[in-house]
């Protein structure tokens, strides 16, 4: 009988969430429409969509039905206007907080210094952070329904907890428990890359005709999500992706922040590639970089213009990025990659180079056929996306539907 409980629940957890995507994505839409597109009996649209307007989720609203005469058709769409939900981004030392209604309007806006060492400080900071914004900005709380957390390190979504932070000292800190046990709110906890993987599947899925995609941000840090028609690589293992914790040069004698050493996010990251063209330097006398204060914008155009050392620069790091790269194409068929970079700048050079790279390392069935382009979306766009999600698959929503 356990087993069975477990099985009802998740199924109207899945059907409450298709139901709400639907209206999301296609309301007005009247309740014979939304029976036929979600395949669910008419009984069944009934008794959720009446769930969901008691609730104030939902809300039926009159629309004209081209070629019909007589009284306006009658729809359901998206009630988002009071339902609320804290987006925090920590970053460069930083936390911003923002309270966002979920249709993605920003309602307020607070950035604070966040410097902390250690698991108690992180904590106690960030929910002291929470409150003064709450604080802060009363007369725009209504309904606040979770919060949202992006944050690049070792993280275990679905947990809720930071295994390792780079310069933080953070370990194993379950930062979702904690803030839950002081707000009552859902958290949310996720790597940037993850929030633009479902961002742009949210936006795009419909349309695109690649469904097999790698995410690839490779900025202060290295990361990749791995998404296979809309879902997630670590939503099936439930594990932390470690793909920029790859060791590649075990001959490199610093270490990185995850205890390995000659891990790829040290050896590929934009201050990584930085540093070396800082150590390189002496050694090419009319490089470009001479001229300028180094940034990978220089580089980027440098290598563009047939500078040795910018294009040593480069072609290195997407060396070094292809090989375990073209694992995962191999494992995976992936048909897409989609970068979130500053070397997108100039994205013809370091495009061609991984590209070149990747075919002799991954099998031509693939990668013969591997688009690679430009990611469309910027790491606060994605916000909202977290919470998107989890109201399209139905684990918020069932939440606020208990109250």
């Amino acid at each position: 009988m356990t087993n069975q409980t477990g099985n009802t629940d998740q199924i109207k957890q899945l059907n409450t969430g298709l139901v709400y995507r639907i209206i999301a994505q296609h309301g007005p839409i009247s309740r014979i429409a939304l029976s036929k597109q979600s395949q669910l009996a008419p009984a069944s649209i009934t008794k959720i969509t009446r769930e969901l307007m008691d609730a104030h989720l939902i809300q039926e609203r009159e629309f004209p039905v081209l070629g019909l005469r007589g009284r306006p058709a009658v729809g359901l769409v998206i009630e988002s206007e009071g339902w609320q939900f804290l987006a925090i981004r920590i970053e460069d030392q930083q936390a911003i907080i923002s309270l966002k209604e979920i249709n993605t309007k920003t309602l307020a806006e607070q950035c604070y210094p966040f410097n902390v060492k250690g698991n108690q400080q992180f904590s106690d900071r960030l929910s002291e952070l929470i409150s003064l914004f709450f604080e802060e900005n009363q007369a725009y709380l209504e309904r606040v329904t979770a919060i949202s957390i992006l944050l690049d390190g070792i993280l275990d979504s679905y947990s809720g907890v930071i295994y390792k932070l780079a310069h933080s000292d953070v370990h194993e800190l379950a930062i979702g428990e904690i803030l839950t046990e002081k707000t009552g709110l859902p958290v949310y906890l996720y790597p940037p890359v993850n929030a633009l993987a479902l961002a742009d599947h949210l936006k795009y899925s419909e349309t695109r005709t690649s469904k097999n995609i790698i995410y690839l941000q490779i900025q202060d840090v290295v990361n990749i999500a791995v998404m296979n028609h809309g879902y997630s690589l670590d939503v099936m293992t439930r594990q932390p992706n470690l793909f920029a914790h790859t060791q590649i040069d075990l001959s490199q004698t610093q270490s990185c922040y995850c205890g390995g050493k000659g891990c790829l996010e040290t050896l590929i990251s934009i201050p990584a590639i930085i540093q070396q063209a800082k150590e390189l330097l002496a050694d090419y006398p009319e490089s470009v970089l001479h001229k300028e204060n180094i940034s990978i914008n220089i580089i980027s155009q440098g290598a563009v213009e047939n500078d040795p050392l910018c294009k040593s620069l480069l072609d290195n790091a997407a060396q070094r990025l292809a090989y375990p790269l073209a694992m995962i194409i191999n494992l995976c068929g992936s048909e897409l990659i989609l970068i979130n970079s500053p070397l997108n700048d100039e994205h013809h050079y370091w495009f061609t180079r991984v590209q070149h790279f990747v075919t002799l390392y991954g099998n031509p069935r693939y990668s013969s056929k591997l688009i690679f382009e430009k990611s469309a979306s910027s790491i606060k766009e994605c916000e909202t996306a977290l919470i998107q999600n989890a109201l399209y698959n139905g684990s918020l929503l069932l939440q606020l539907l208990q109250g």
